[in-house]
């Protein structure tokens, strides 16, 4: 079955044209998309806010900014409902607080692989967010 492209997928392909380019910041686009994902939400913050170039670093720095902020904001909205239910929410709290965490890293650890082989991993549902929230 052939996938149609959508004017999305084809911007985010052009992203990686930029992984050969010196990023602004100074680091090779390769470092800079690791420090990015592997910080979090403030490392995506704060290498979004410094690059002024190269789109592949500045788009990977938006998608792990947006995915570390579902993150953190998911863990504080489900440890609010879940702590009003005495220890059996605390117990599924300490679970599901974990899986969000494991799953974020794993889409983290992607993405840093993905980007050292000078590719764009576009998470689902969050690279659309990047997309359109991206602007150079």
């Amino acid at each position: 079955m052939i996938r149609e492209v959508k004017m999305a997928d084809t911007a985010a392909m052009n992203y990686d044209e930029d992984v050969s380019k010196k990023s602004s910041t100074g680091l090779d686009p390769k470092v800079a998309n690791l420090l990015a994902y592997l910080f979090s939400w403030l490392g995506g913050l704060i290498i979004w806010l410094m690059e002024k170039e190269n789109r592949f670093v500045k788009w990977n720095a938006l998608q792990a900014l947006i995915l570390g902020v579902i993150e953190v904001g998911s863990i504080i909205v489900i440890s609010v409902i879940l702590g009003l239910i005495p220890y059996i929410g605390w117990f599924f709290f300490s679970w599901l607080g974990w899986l969000i965490a494991g799953v974020a890293w794993i889409l983290a650890i992607v993405a840093i692989i993905m980007g050292f082989q000078g590719k764009t991993f576009r998470i689902p549902g969050i690279a659309k967010l990047a997309d359109k929230w991206f602007k150079i």
